[in-house]
């Protein structure tokens, strides 16, 4: 059996407010599911966040309309929720629409078995539910004893990927161990490594969801991972995406890397011009003479740029730096009330990938529950 693992996809995403960057993410998308064909995979696993919020808009349902038109009778298709696409109320999901296979939408740890092979996910948990996202993990490998190969989907984070307590969800010891592939989302870099008898993957996203992430996809790349699982062995390896550059780059006011690497840039017409998120430490020249000159000098090269100033002074302070800490419990201590303390955990979360569309959603089902505005 051969598998395509894509994950966090988020189409409907209108990056920065870009008509040009929402159609990079069904571009992507697109690209991703003809390369599952010219692989000749027999199915795709999405590991959740399709969508990039439970209410797309219309383009993005229609974009994914025609990408199941285009594998319709030749490749199945199953998927998870991540944390953006599942609703926060109950409301019926858009995969809904397209009839489409979606595991664990309940909650609970949900498996189909294809061709001899058991496909068991359980779609995005977290807060007051981690305990029963456990629990349901648990059963994986009970059920899994009546399979020679199986795949473990999941849409959360893991500790040893995730650079903070609180970030995460799940420890390693809390997976199962009898999975030949674990076909993970949520974590927007790319990662591989073996795990218990399998192979542990997050594939990624297809697209550069924030400047956290320039970085690790000019080093990994953005794509899927093509999955063989044979009697003997299973064997996985990447396949990349060809998607906008961005640059992130920093400087002092005289802007000379932002030269340096214009002359770099093709000029070709069918090469997409890129996006600059540019950081200046901000010294003694003028902010309206910088972007004066940075819109010249960019002019017909860049999609978009932003500048992001940084003081130069630095505050004398005794505070200890630790190595790790709880967010979520920081928020607990700062607002000692479990609602505003939630907000703010997922405002922040939202925030920390640029999702603007998803943080407004947020505080308005915040309200909505609070006040019932």
């Amino acid at each position: 059996m051969r598998i395509a693992h894509i994950s966090d996809t988020h189409i409907g995403y209108r990056q920065y407010n870009l008509y040009e960057r929402e159609d990079d993410f069904y571009n992507s998308l697109n690209q991703a599911v003809d390369k599952a064909i010219e692989e000749r995979v027999d199915i795709i696993i999405h590991s959740g966040d399709l969508f990039n919020s439970p209410t797309p808009p219309i383009k993005a349902l229609f974009s994914f309309k025609n990408v199941l038109n285009k594998i319709e009778g030749k490749i199945k298709i199953f998927s998870i929720l991540g944390d953006h696409d599942k609703p926060k109320r109950r409301a019926m999901i858009p995969h809904k629409i397209f009839n489409m296979p979606v595991l664990g939408a309940a909650g609970t740890l949900e498996g189909i078995e294809v061709d001899g092979v058991l496909i068991a996910g359980i779609s995005n948990l977290k807060g007051i539910y981690i305990d029963k996202l456990k629990d349901e993990i648990k059963r994986f490998d009970t059920i899994s004893k009546g399979y020679k190969k199986s795949i473990f989907v999941a849409h959360q984070g893991i500790k040893n990927f995730l650079p903070f307590d609180g970030s995460y969800e799940l420890t390693e010891d809390d997976l199962p161990r009898t999975a030949d592939y674990y076909a993970l989302g949520h974590i927007h870099a790319r990662f591989l490594e073996r795990f218990g008898k399998g192979w542990l993957a997050y594939s990624g996203s297809t697209e550069i969801c924030s400047t956290s992430e320039i970085g690790p996809w000019r080093e990994k790349g953005k794509g899927m991972y093509i999955v063989d699982i044979t009697d003997d062995d299973t064997e996985v390896y990447p396949v990349n995406l060809d998607i906008r550059d961005q640059y992130e780059l920093d400087m002092d006011d005289r802007l000379e890397e932002v030269k340096t690497v214009l002359e770099k840039i093709p000029t070709n017409d069918n090469v997409k011009k890129p996006l600059f998120h540019i950081n200046i430490v901000d010294g003694t020249a003028n902010r309206r003479e910088i972007e004066k000159y940075l819109d010249e000098l960019l002019k017909g090269k860049a999609l978009w740029y932003r500048c992001i100033y940084k003081s130069a002074k630095r505050m004398d302070t005794n505070i200890e730096i630790q190595k790790s800490f709880d967010i979520k419990k920081i928020f607990d201590e700062y607002f000692k009330d479990e609602y505003l303390s939630g907000l703010a955990y997922d405002l922040y979360n939202d925030l920390c990938v640029d999702d603007i569309d998803n943080a407004k959603k947020t505080a308005y089902d915040y309200l909505v529950k609070r006040y019932g505005f």
